[in-house]
């Protein structure tokens, strides 16, 4: 966590500002809202929140036969102080201790929750990314509250914020770019104080001239490893396809193409061709999937996940899913190098950096 604030001095300037939009949802992305000049000075002030990806139970214990403290449902956020390690599956024993209990690791998603976001009014002529800072925040069709709800955008998922308005009532909304179904681009508004602007420091690459960077995959211990040369740099546990149609492609691959952020759906959409048409099962639908590394013409990726926390374990439709700020690292390390404003960076065989899989 950065540390211009104090945790407790953090706690009460988020609950103040969590109260006010209690009290006043409208006032909820207000530029003035409590404490603006504070909470401006210290918008890049942040904490581990856990988010529940599905119902979860806590324990006095990290474990299952220990007494059973308290429950949260699907998209319940809460505190994250610590991790431990304890047996739970045979590839994942990573606990969460927070002030409700202990809480198995597999559906609880880390997420950097931050102050509310001072409004930017200049997003520039390119725009810039923004990353979702709160458990999560709903996207309309519209910059009204009132308007339509497409999508549920969840902490940590990344867009391309290319337009911003302060509605009647004084409220910040950012425009954000969706790029689903191909071919098209849509957008959606979402508020403003729920957005991170990403600094260039963040998306700047990671010592890009080392030689001999590669990346090695092991499937069988759902491995990823970062070489520069012989030395191990980063390493990280994955979920790997599961199988059959939707296996993980073995074999020698390389980095073709990166997009700090990407719509992955197969949700069908007109113009689809009838051997494209998934079955009804197998639909997905995820906005803002973020920090993206393709490394085959099938849109085969490593990516950031944020509809599960459990990796060590093949669970994806063939791209490599790793934690989000995994993938950050990784999109950072690799080459090729691209501009902090760079819609996506293309590459080839020559300049991608090798991508091993066995």
């Amino acid at each position: 966590m950065t540390h211009t604030l104090t945790r407790r001095q953090f706690l009460k300037l988020l609950g103040m500002s969590s109260a006010l939009a209690t009290l006043a949802p409208r006032l909820h992305a207000r530029t003035p809202y409590a404490a603006a000049q504070t909470l401006a000075a210290n918008s890049d002030a942040w904490e581990w929140y856990g988010r529940a990806i599905h119902a979860v139970a806590f324990y006095e214990e990290p474990s299952t036969k220990s007494t059973k403290l308290d429950t949260r449902n699907r998209d319940q956020g809460f505190r994250i102080l610590g991790e431990t390690h304890a047996p739970f599956s045979a590839h994942n024993d990573l606990w969460y201790e927070t002030e409700l209990g202990y809480v198995h690791s597999a559906w609880v998603l880390p997420v950097k929750v931050y102050l509310p976001q001072p409004f930017i009014k200049d997003s520039g002529e390119w725009g810039f990314w923004g990353q979702i800072a709160q458990i999560y925040t709903e996207a309309y069709t519209q910059p009204a509250t009132n308007a339509g709800r497409k999508y549920r955008f969840y902490g940590g998922t990344v867009f391309h914020v290319v337009e911003t308005k302060v509605d009647e009532e004084g409220v910040g909304w950012y425009k954000v770019m969706d790029d689903y179904p191909p071919k098209t681009i849509s957008y959606q508004w979402v508020l403003a104080r729920d957005v991170h602007r990403i600094p260039r420091a963040e998306t700047s690459p990671i010592r890009p001239f080392a030689g001999a960077k590669r990346i090695e995959v092991d499937l069988s211990t759902q491995t990823l490893t970062c070489y520069e040369g012989d030395e191990v740099v980063f390493t990280t546990r994955t979920a790997s396809g599961v199988g059959g149609h939707l296996a993980t492609p073995t074999g020698e691959h390389c980095v073709l193409l990166k997009q700090a952020s990407r719509h992955m759906s197969n949700v069908p959409y007109a113009g689809m061709a009838e051997e494209d048409q998934p079955d009804p099962a197998d639909i997905f639908d995820l906005p803002g999937v973020p920090w993206n590394i393709f490394f085959d013409l099938q849109g085969t990726a490593i990516h950031g996940a944020y509809w599960h926390n459990d990796f060590g374990i093949p669970r994806s439709h063939g791209c490599l899913n790793v934690a989000c700020e995994a993938a950050r690292f990784i999109y950072r390390w690799t080459h090729p190098i691209g501009g902090h404003e760079d819609e996506f960076i293309q590459s080839d065989r020559k300049v991608g950096t090798p991508i091993i899989i066995r």
